[in-house]
């Protein structure tokens, strides 16, 4: 008899484990990388350089990076057409920046044109910075392609004896001939908040 209870209990467990749901299979998130490719349609999971998202880059004090599409015309044309809309960019913050203080530096001295953001407007002022022989010696520090997309990457950067001189160059610019509210510009210290912002980058 106790043999008989021992097989209905083995029999009922049995059972029972029989009728159990099985446990759902275990998903695995692929880790999120810390910098990715934006272009595309998404999602956008394809490691890229830290470069890529931060800007910044080891032995320059200002950095842009650019992109161009895949193009039939080949990588290293791409390559060329990244490398000019990071300097268009790079023009850009100078000339953006320097406008700005220098608006500021007018209204704090009140100088001839107070309150006006500059002798030229900051997109002319962007044009000249362009042409600078400085920005176009701006070297490429290295570059990178998206393997889903094919978009080219590059990072562009200044180092401090490049970026010192573009800074006089678009300063001298923005006074549009003024050139003695330049040098007392230069000598403000203004100016030298300029590069010093600058030259962090930002």
């Amino acid at each position: 008899m106790k043999n008989v209870s021992k097989y209905l209990v083995l029999a009922a467990t049995t059972a029972l484990i029989g009728c159990a749901k099985p446990a759902p299979p275990v998903v695995v998130q692929a880790p999120v990388p810390v910098c990715s490719f934006q272009d595309g349609q998404g999602p956008y999971d394809t490691p890229a350089p830290m470069w890529v998202c931060s800007e910044q880059f080891p032995g320059v004090v200002l950095a842009a990076t650019g992109s161009f599409q895949n193009s039939n015309m080949g990588y290293d044309f791409m390559v060329e057409m990244a490398t000019s809309r990071a300097r268009q960019k790079l023009a850009r913050i100078i000339s953006t920046k320097a406008s700005s203080s220098i608006k500021d530096y007018r209204a704090s001295t009140g100088s001839q044109s107070a309150g006006n953001e500059t002798g030229i407007s900051t997109a002319e002022i962007t044009q000249k910075v362009l042409s600078q022989s400085d920005l176009a010696g701006s070297r490429v520090l290295t570059k990178a392609r998206n393997p889903k997309t094919g978009m080219a990457y590059v990072i562009v950067g200044l180092t401090p004896d490049i970026l010192d001189g573009l800074v006089d160059d678009t300063a001298k610019a923005a006074f549009a001939g003024e050139e003695a509210e330049f040098q007392r510009f230069k000598a403000s210290q203004g100016f030298d908040a300029l590069k010093a912002d600058l030259a962090d980058g930002q």
